[in-house]
């Protein structure tokens, strides 16, 4: 095969940036790259930092004899334990949850919205994940290696699960009522700024003195409308003090006191993202469909949810990752308390940093990327798919 002479040659892209005649590809290259380098300083180097770090042994109080290489050890020791042994019947309820999620899959696939090689990919991974690993659990004798671990993790979940679904369903209607054409709407719209608007340490703290059990507002209000003397009948007796139920001093109470707290919060950033997405939609679309003689339930049902999708879907993911990163507000009513029902994965995360062990605390920021990089990429592939 012959060789084309220099002069034919197509220049290489240095050489077409010296000469000032590149294309747009290259260019979108140049403009993007101080971007790109900046995230990868700023983003990705810290993400292979803390990933190295759970490779290793590394306490700040340890004696000199540097960090020695442990491999997946910090791993091993959160996740498993003592006498291990597979049981059919051991979470039966969460691997039969987990069977389930098949089925929107492979509807999915039968809309074309996925493809049947990625399918496969998630039937595999949901197989192992419940029907295997989930088996696994410490035997009559044994026990968990860090049971601090899984406590935080079960915690974790609920408030994702609570939190996330109660911010929709609080914000959804607030974002309606703000997107109403009336004079007084204005007031709705402040009512989702202020919530957003104030730091989620001072949210912490504000709640915590108004489910404070001896002086709180809550427990005012309660008793002041009769209900602390139908709950003085009705609950446990270890659940009740003086002036009315024992909020964050008891692990039930202090749990709907923080999941309240949590959703009040968050709310409102579901619901301005909502309500941006209600602006965008075509008023000619409810005109023609009230002209059809539609219902305010059937335009809601076939125009508003519809249109809003992507809205939905980007408010779920942004409320999502915050939830299980879930740190302060926690930390500010409880400290992770009452004992350590409360304690987060962030919270576990803090708390073993500033006990020095900082290649475990590292094994577990590393656990809670891998979650949320989990939820994440759900939700991508089942709820934000492009028509």
């Amino acid at each position: 095969m012959a060789v084309k002479p220099a002069e034919y040659r197509k220049p290489g892209f240095w050489a077409r940036v010296r000469s000032g005649n590149i294309t747009e590809g290259q260019l979108a290259v140049l403009l993007l790259l101080p971007a790109l380098l900046t995230l990868a300083v700023v983003m990705l180097y810290p993400v292979v930092n803390v990933v190295w770090q759970s490779l290793h042994f590394e306490r700040l109080n340890q004696p000199q004899g540097g960090t020695p290489f442990i491999g997946l050890e910090n791993f091993r020791e959160m996740l498993w334990g003592r006498d291990m042994t597979w049981d059919m019947a051991h979470l039966w309820w969460l691997r039969m949850l987990g069977f389930a999620a098949l089925i929107p899959i492979w509807l999915t696939v039968r809309r074309g919205a996925m493809s049947r090689r990625t399918a496969l990919i998630w039937t595999v991974a949901i197989a192992l994940f419940a029907g295997i690993l989930l088996g696994f659990h410490p035997g009559e004798d044994g026990r968990w290696n860090d049971r601090r671990f899984w406590g935080s993790f079960n915690i974790t979940l609920v408030l994702i699960a609570t939190t996330v679904v109660g911010s929709f369903l609080v914000g959804l209607p607030l974002a309606l009522a703000a997107n109403i054409r009336s004079p007084f709407k204005w007031l709705v719209r402040v009512a989702l700024l202020l919530p957003w608007a104030m730091p989620r340490v001072f949210t912490g703290l504000t709640f915590a003195w108004l489910f404070q059990s001896d002086y709180g507002v809550i427990n005012d209000f309660l008793g002041r409308v009769g209900l602390n003397s139908l709950f003085a009948a009705s609950l446990p007796d270890d659940l009740i003090g003086d002036a009315g139920i024992l909020w964050l001093a008891r692990d039930l109470p202090a749990i709907i006191a923080t999941n309240i707290a949590i959703i009040w919060k968050t709310s409102s950033f579901v619901g301005l993202i909502l309500l941006a997405g209600l602006q965008s939609i075509d008023q000619s679309l409810y005109e023609a469909a009230t002209v059809d003689g539609a219902t305010a339930w059937q335009r809601f049902w076939r125009i508003t949810l519809p249109l809003l999708r992507p809205s939905i879907a980007v408010a779920l993911i942004f409320r999502t990752l915050t939830a299980i990163q879930t740190f302060d507000i926690p930390f500010a009513m409880t400290g992770g308390g009452p004992g350590r029902t409360l304690e987060t994965l962030g919270i576990y995360i803090y708390k073993t940093a500033n006990g020095l062990n900082i290649g475990y605390a590292a094994a577990l920021s590393v656990a809670l990327f891998a979650v949320s990089l989990s939820i994440t990429v759900f939700y991508l592939r089942w709820i934000y798919v492009e028509d």
